[in-house]
């Protein structure tokens, strides 16, 4: 570790590097009714945009993976969160749907190729538990964003026009780069050559690493299906104001930063993968009793989904430290595969529960257990015999 940063410091700065990204997705949902109707354009075609976002963003962490494991983080970071912050500032000044599509896009891309880099950065200054440790740590400050994010923008718009959304976005993104630029260290890394499908075909064709990243990515979908369709269970199903729909929702983040912290100290004492089960098997169980009492109150279905989300706390963190540790020289890349199947199986596993919807919450609640049993029968099966590679690649 620099002697330059705290262990606090650098947490917070690579915390503020990943926020970008739910600062960038929740903080304008609230505005979709007035860019619309400044653009002149639907809805609908407003939440487009929501789709081009992740799908840059995929872009940007497979494009600015292998890149960054051949040149540094460093530049690549900057790279990335220039292309950003100037997109979220042209975005404020765009007039058409079509402009806006395109710059979300752009936008997008820019924070792939920089949050790609936040793992591999963990990665490279950090083994073993101690990774597992500074990741949780990582993902409680980070959560502070969409968190925050929706009564952010709320206010933006209360007292402003939705364009200013985009300019504090640009702004916070030239902070962040700012800091980082100034104030971080500069991390020493296994350099590799620029061969993206090879390390792409090394990181899918090693099959304890691709245990642990299905297994994480179809519980880490059962959290995209609730949030796809959290309006629709709160405010639609149990009749809950915008005002208590935001506090649930809230509560659910909460959850998670407070296992997630649990975790981080719990990974001093327990192996990572002996935390990544139980919180696999803690979701699975879970996701069973919200299946059965999906027909009960909200003040039932409310903690049983609070608890759901809540036990990834014990499951990012775990999982990319293991998977990772198979991978010191391209870990950049590999966090590029563990990102874009996120963002794809996520989006998929919410479009499949939305296609079903019949009005109540049996879609939602059976593809948030089917995805969580099937992920932990997977690890369970899947890890067996699993000896920890302390950064030895293979």
């Amino acid at each position: 570790m620099s002697q330059a940063l705290t262990e606090r410091q650098i947490v917070l700065t690579l915390a503020s590097l990943s926020a970008i990204t739910p600062l960038a997705i929740d903080m304008y949902l609230p505005s979709f009714p007035a860019i619309s109707t400044d653009l002149q354009t639907s809805i609908p075609n407003v939440e487009f945009s929501l789709s081009l976002y992740f799908f840059g963003m995929a872009m940007g962490q497979l494009f600015g993976g292998p890149i960054s494991d051949a040149y540094g983080r460093r530049p690549m970071v900057i790279i990335g969160l220039t292309v950003f912050g100037l997109s979220s500032f042209l975005l404020s000044i765009t007039n058409q749907i079509e402009m806006f599509w395109l710059l979300r896009a752009l936008q997008s891309f820019g924070g792939g190729i920089a949050t790609v880099n936040v793992s591999a950065t963990v990665r490279d200054m950090f083994e073993g538990k101690e990774s597992a440790r500074i990741f949780s740590l990582i993902g409680m400050v980070m959560l502070m964003a969409p968190l925050l994010a929706p009564t952010l923008g709320s206010l933006v718009l209360k007292f402003f026009e939705w364009e200013v959304i985009f300019i504090i976005l640009g702004l916070y993104t030239f902070f962040a780069m700012g800091f980082y630029l100034f104030r971080f260290p500069s991390v020493k890394q296994k350099r590799a050559k620029i061969t993206p499908i090879q390390n792409y075909k090394m990181v899918l064709s090693h099959k304890q690493a691709m245990v642990f990243i299905v297994s994480q990515i179809l519980c880490t979908s059962g959290m995209y299906t609730y949030i796809t369709s959290s309006s629709f269970i709160y405010m639609e199903h149990f009749h809950l104001s915008a005002g208590k729909f935001a506090l649930f929702f809230g509560a659910s983040v909460l959850m998670l930063m407070a296992f997630g912290r649990l975790n981080a100290w719990l990974v001093k004492h327990k192996e990572p993968l002996s935390l990544l089960r139980f919180g696999l098997n803690a979701q699975a169980i879970i996701g069973i009793l919200l299946f059965l009492c999906q027909e009960s109150s909200v003040y039932v279905i409310f903690p049983l989904i609070g608890l759901y989300i809540g036990s990834l706390g014990f499951v990012f963190s775990n999982s990319v430290s293991l998977t990772l540790e198979f991978f010191p020289t391209i870990s950049a890349s590999a966090n590029a595969i563990i990102g874009v199947l996120q963002y794809s199986v996520g989006a998929f596993m919410g479009f499949i529960a939305s296609s079903l919807h019949d009005g109540t919450l049996f879609p939602i609640t059976g593809v948030m257990m089917g995805v969580s049993l099937c992920g932990t029968i997977l690890l369970m099966l899947g890890s067996r015999g699993y000896i920890p590679h302390h950064g030895r690649q293979s």
